[in-house]
Formats: structure tokens, C-alpha cells, sequence
């Protein structure tokens, strides 16, 4: 069992909810944390959760949701949204770049189907277009930062529509991945 947030609130406090010793409560959000890497840096891909009731009881979550990925994956966008990303590359934004950089890693991670928080448009307009995806990229060097945004990504930011499927693959397995000076094509460097 999961130290695991059921709710959110506007302060960027979750709820949360320890199962296994039936304890809950409210975590402030300074206290929902990225994860420390081995080398003693954050990662993006996880965030470490302490039981609200003070037990001692601590989870780390997967990006990509675990048991619960609605919610997880929503913890994420939250965190990403008020602090910015763990890695550097997404600053805090109320754009829809959060959003997409939060379900690139997703994606990266757990594959193309573990995205739980599409709206029922992007899933029509996802379904409607099956052989292109969409990036977000750093209008300054090209940096994808987000995958199928939902809605706009700021001044800084553009969004391309790539349509090869094989770039898609290309994608989950560069890290970090920028868009080709013509625009269609992932590459490992900036162009």
C-alpha cells in the first residue's frame, strides 16, 4: 500500500490517504517533493510522498501513475505547474506546457497509452489525426519540453506538428530530444 493523493486543493496541499494503516490528511504542498536522485539531484520522474498523519510512512510515485495514475500523473502536472520541472527545462506556467511535459514523461516512461488526462476533444481530435503528434519545443534551441498540449504554450514556446509515426519512437527513447531545423524530425543535439 501507497501513501497516495486522492484530492487537490487550490493552495497546492494534497490529500492524501495511507491505506494500509488507514491514516489521511493534508500534505503541504512544500512537502510533496521530487524524489533525490542517487547522485543527490531531483528527478522529474518521480515525487516522494510522507504520510499526512506523521507515521513515518513515505512513497515515491512513478510520473507515469503507478496504481493510481489519474490522480498521480494530476499530482505532477500540479507540482510542475507551481515550481516548475525537477530537470530545469519547464519553468512554473498556468500554459499548457506543464501539462505536455508531464505526459512526455509519462509516455516516456510507461509507453503511449498510460496518459490519463485527456478531456474527451483531445481524445477525438487525437483519434481523428492516428498518424501525427504534436511537440512543444523552446522556440530559443529547439528543446522538446511537452508532448499533445492542450491548449497554449506561451511566448517562448511553439508547437510542431510532426508527421511520421517513426519520429514518435525516436522520441521516447531521446532524452533530451530537439526538433530538426525543418521542423519534422527528432534529433539527439540542437540543430
Amino acid at each position: 500500500m501507497s501513501v497516495r493523493p486522492v484530492a487537490f486543493n487550490a493552495d497546492g496541499s494534497v490529500e492524501a490517504v495511507y491505506d494500509e494503516l488507514g491514516h489521511s490528511g493534508t500534505i503541504p504542498a512544500a512537502a510533496v517533493a521530487w524524489a533525490v536522485s542517487p547522485d543527490g539531484s531531483h528527478t522529474h520522474n518521480y515525487i516522494a510522498l510522507v504520510c499526512p498523519d506523521g507515521c513515518g510512512a513515505t512513497s515515491t510515485h512513478p510520473v507515469g501513475g503507478g496504481a493510481a495514475p489519474a490522480n498521480v500523473q494530476q499530482m505532477f502536472v500540479k507540482k510542475t505547474e507551481a515550481e516548475g520541472c525537477a530537470c530545469g527545462n519547464v519553468e512554473p506556467s498556468t500554459t499548457a506546457v506543464p501539462e505536455s511535459h508531464v505526459r512526455l514523461n509519462v509516455n516516456r516512461m510507461d509507453g503511449i497509452g498510460r496518459w490519463q488526462l485527456d478531456t474527451p476533444a483531445q481524445v477525438s481530435q487525437r483519434e481523428s489525426a492516428p498518424n501525427m503528434f504534436q511537440v512543444v519545443y523552446r522556440d530559443i534551441d529547439h528543446l522538446i519540453v511537452g508532448l499533445e498540449p492542450s491548449g497554449g504554450v506561451g511566448p517562448d514556446n511553439s508547437v510542431a506538428v510532426i508527421h511520421d509515426m517513426a519520429e514518435y519512437e525516436v522520441l521516447q527513447r531521446t532524452d533530451p530530444a530537439y526538433l530538426s531545423a525543418d521542423g519534422a524530425h527528432i534529433v539527439a543535439s540542437a540543430p
